[in-house]
């Protein structure tokens, strides 16, 4: 038997991703202040958030795949306006945070995975913003923005091995 949602828990879901963006808007703002101190801390706890919004965007999609009724469109342009600014705040933070470590002369041990890792989910990022509900409402300021954290990490990448801090 097929399992069934109603509007009200639905919309719960959609106010707890609302609950998670805003969380995560706060801390990527703190994560470009901490790069500057040569800490990832906020910012994995920033990715962390993120994590937690994608995980609340798996559950509502499973939900709308099993929803046939009216009122669903009207939820799932809430829930593309959440996503798409959880997605422009993931390009924006990532370029930001990047941009203060691309400026760095050392680089502490494991930064390399960690870069490669975050190429990979924005990629991944940038792939679902070509989706056709996406791609009409992208700005040309976030495709900017996330071609400039694309390339500011490939350079870290890149130059990581000689940047490695492997002292304490």
């Amino acid at each position: 038997m097929k399992r069934t949602y109603t509007k009200t828990e639905v919309q719960a879901l959609i106010a707890a991703l609302e609950r998670q963006a805003r969380d995560a808007v706060a801390l990527a703002k703190l994560a470009e202040e901490e790069a500057a101190k040569d800490s990832f801390k906020v910012y994995n706890e920033f990715r962390s958030k993120v994590g937690e919004f994608r995980a609340l965007c798996i559950l509502i999609e499973g939900r709308f795949k099993v929803i046939d009724t009216a009122w669903v469109n009207e939820l799932r342009e809430e829930y593309a306006r959440l996503d798409m600014l959880m997605l422009g705040v993931l390009v924006r933070a990532s370029m930001r945070f990047f941009f203060v470590l691309s400026a760095k002369t050392t680089l502490p041990m494991g930064a390399r995975e960690i870069f490669v890792q975050e190429l990979r989910i924005l990629y991944e990022a940038a792939e679902k913003l070509k989706r056709p509900e996406y791609a009409d409402k992208l700005g040309d300021k976030l495709k900017a923005d996330l071609e400039t954290a694309e390339m500011i990490l490939e350079e870290i990448i890149h130059k990581a091995p000689a940047l490695l801090s492997f002292g304490n």
